[in-house]
């Protein structure tokens, strides 16, 4: 029995690399976001394994009768797995507040064309595809020159509701 304990452990351990490795994050078709169940998530295997494996090891070595050790171990195992899976659904529902997006640049490096042309002390109008909408924004040279109507842009910013723009080949001659 001590062999089964041991390889619990380590394959416990061995699983928990992976997941250091390639993380939790991968979500499932069948699940909307949110609405995620951790019942037989990696995480929650690698902790009712290492917990199995630990607890049956050390109770052994304890003297402790096996008829008594391996229920115990499985049961103190399944008892911390609930938590890791209420903790893990806890993680998973927060909501980094650190890593909101500026609302600038959330269009940026958009292709759109411009509508109507672009003078350097006049706003012309870009149209785009964003999300499977038709949308249209006035739009400002980025550099403060004039562009043409039917010219390839690419939206640097948008700053209340005017996206600021530079033509493509510009861009294109720094890529």
């Amino acid at each position: 029995m001590t062999v089964l304990y041991l390889a619990s452990f380590i394959g416990g351990l061995l699983l928990a690399v992976r997941i250091m490795t390639h993380g939790v994050e991968r979500a499932r078709e069948d699940h909307p976001t949110g609405d995620r169940s951790f019942r037989l998530s990696t995480p929650v295997l690698v902790s009712f394994t290492m917990l199995f494996g630990s607890l049956g090891y050390v109770l052994s070595r304890r003297g402790v009768a096996q008829s008594v050790a391996a229920p115990t171990a499985a049961l103190l195992g399944i008892a911390g797995s609930i938590v890791v899976a209420r903790l893990v659904k806890r993680w998973w529902a927060v909501v980094p507040e650190h890593d909101v997006d500026d609302e600038r640049y959330v269009l940026q490096g958009q292709l759109a064309r411009v509508t109507k042309s672009i003078g350097p002390d006049v706003d012309g109008e870009v149209a785009f595809e964003f999300g499977g909408d038709h949308k249209r924004l006035r739009a400002r040279g980025a550099i403060g020159g004039a562009i043409a109507a039917d010219t390839d842009v690419v939206i640097e910013r948008v700053e209340a509701d005017v996206a600021y723009v530079e033509a493509w080949s510009d861009v294109e001659k720094r890529l």
